[in-house]
């Protein structure tokens, strides 16, 4: 496997269990259907539950991948240079 597969399939993973963690915490503060109200949409529990586990999913996967690439050495070995 190569290793940005490898990098892509970590930050993956990680950021669906960041994901889940997340969204037990947003949920357990915030009503769902209160929410849905509040936006003027007529969702059902779970359908704001699976938009909000994909909003955080894609969140943190951006973030990790956002991570992953800064902090990749250049293809000559040298490591990048922050002004």
């Amino acid at each position: 496997m190569r290793k940005t597969h490898r990098n892509t399939a970590i930050v993956g993973w990680m950021a669906f269990l960041m994901a889940i963690a997340a969204e037990g915490l947003f949920f357990s503060v915030f009503d769902p259907i209160a929410l849905a109200q509040a936006a003027g949409r007529e969702w059902d529990a779970l359908g704001a539950y699976s938009i909000g586990f994909f909003c955080f999913w894609g969140c943190f996967a951006a973030a990790g991948l956002l991570a992953v690439r800064l902090t990749q050495a250049v293809r000559d070995g040298r490591p990048r240079r922050f002004a």
